[in-house]
């Protein structure tokens, strides 16, 4: 993948779903941890969406 091909994938990501990309951010960041995206990931689908839909951006 090019980095404008990512690019464009990223502001794809922003647009639609702006809580995913804020924990993307968030995690590049390193404000979430790698172990918070193992126990993310560990998640049932529907409490994947739930978290992400009530995600608030990291200080």
């Amino acid at each position: 993948m090019t980095q404008a091909e990512f690019d464009k994938q990223m502001a794809e990501i922003k647009e639609r779903n702006p809580n995913l990309f804020q924990f993307i951010a968030d995690f590049v960041d390193r404000k979430v941890s790698t172990e918070e995206v193992e126990d993310f990931l560990k998640m049932g689908r529907s409490d994947q969406v739930d978290y992400i839909k009530n995600y608030k951006a990291r200080a």
